[in-house]
């Protein structure tokens, strides 16, 4: 007995690394014969994920098991991406099935594994997690704007600024130096509104007041403290406000707990607070002045109808 337990040591320290799967080639490597891995596949002692991947004692592999089995089955080179990197860097819940894995040569998927040929990878979108193998943050990023949603995309992009894995620069650069790539204008758009840098208060105050002026609509106060608040832009008759957003200033946990609890107090003295951000702002200041206008027309209206 004691034999036998030495003899599948080194098999159950592998697997341990590895979240529950070896190869037979690792196994052969770890002087294990052909007729000994048979044994054990027909003892029950090893699983057959794969004929070249098994898993060790159990037949279920875990989320991060199955991304292991995946580029042990593709070989040196393959990483963990798309959906499935998402989901690796905590940026999207649940992994989905089949696992994504990108490797630089052509291949064929298979049941429980979407291949990617990419022969572009660069040294610089590999790298490892949670001790497995998976294209960078930006090269994720880039990878699921090819096949997610704008709704997903950003969902995505929003968490990973949480996580404090969001490179805007980085994310931009690649975007740029990986041409042809199906995810670079979908991914520039969806990275839009982390590219404030430029945006400053008094520069989106003299933006906004001459597209308001543009517009044909009536010039609010600024930067007046009504009811014991400082709003960037008032109409009093109306009782609506607009304050300017950015990026930077919502970063503070100050910011995130106080925003909210005045909009809600000003609501209850029947002002209406609306946030714009700078970079809607810079992307389409008319059609923001715009719809200001329609809605201050709005507001009359229902005051009149009182």
């Amino acid at each position: 007995m004691d034999g036998e337990l030495r003899t599948h040591q080194p098999m159950a320290d592998l697997a341990g690394r590895q979240f529950g799967v070896v190869t037979r080639r690792q196994l052969i490597d770890l002087g294990y014969t052909e007729e000994m891995i048979d044994h054990d596949l027909e003892t029950g002692r090893l699983q057959a994920w794969h004929r070249s991947v098994l898993a060790v004692g159990h037949s279920g592999l875990s989320r991060h098991g199955l991304c292991m089995a995946a580029v042990l089955f593709r070989g040196k080179g393959a990483l963990i991406s798309h959906q499935s990197a998402v989901w690796l860097w905590g940026m999207e819940g649940k992994l989905e099935i089949p696992v994504h894995v990108s490797v630089p040569w052509r291949g064929h998927s298979q049941d429980a594994i979407a291949l990617h040929h990419c022969p572009a990878l660069r040294d610089e979108d590999a790298t490892a997690t949670e001790h497995l193998p998976v294209t960078s943050v930006p090269r994720t990023l880039l990878d699921y704007a090819s096949t997610a949603t704008t709704y997903r995309l950003e969902r995505a992009i929003d968490r990973a600024a949480r996580l404090d894995l969001l490179d805007p620069a980085a994310v931009n650069l690649i975007a740029e130096e990986v041409r042809g790539h199906r995810g670079s204008k979908p991914l520039r758009r969806a990275m839009v509104i982390h590219h404030e840098t430029g945006f400053t208060r008094s520069a989106g105050e003299k933006k906004l007041l001459g597209a308001l002026a543009d517009a044909g609509v009536p010039r609010p106060l600024v930067n007046n403290f009504i009811e014991g608040y400082e709003l960037d832009f008032y109409w009093e008759s109306e009782r609506f406000a607009i304050e300017l957003d950015s990026w930077e200033h919502h970063r503070s946990r100050r910011s995130f707990e106080m925003d909210p609890e005045r909009q809600e107090k000003l609501a209850m003295i029947g002002i209406e607070l609306v946030r714009i951000t700078g970079a809607r702002l810079k992307r389409e200041p008319r059609t923001v002045a715009r719809r200001i206008g329609e809605h201050l027309e709005r507001r009359r209206r229902l005051a009149r109808a009182a």
